[in-house]
């Protein structure tokens, strides 16, 4: 795997790691603003738009550099043959 392949896949694998995480954020905003409105009381309105557009970025341009990192190809090895007896 090349130098660049390489640096490829770890800062996708970061992007996703930042999109989850922006997904869970995102997720737990919503589930509190239904919590306040299921216990039929007021709550503070969080949108929860920013971290939503967050996690899909992230998870979008991690799943590209991961995928442009695993889909680089490799180099051939030449083909070993057996030594004569």
């Amino acid at each position: 795997m090349k130098v660049m392949s390489k640096v490829s896949v770890i800062v996708g694998l970061l992007l996703v790691l930042v999109g989850l995480g922006g997904a869970i954020w995102a997720g737990w905003l919503s589930y509190r603003q239904w919590l306040a409105l299921d216990a039929l009381r007021s709550a503070d309105v969080q949108s929860a738009g920013l971290p939503l557009l967050i996690g899909a970025a992230g998870l979008l341009m991690g799943g590209f550099f991961t995928g442009l990192g695993l889909g680089r190809p490799r180099r051939e090895q030449p083909a070993q043959t057996p030594p004569s007896a």
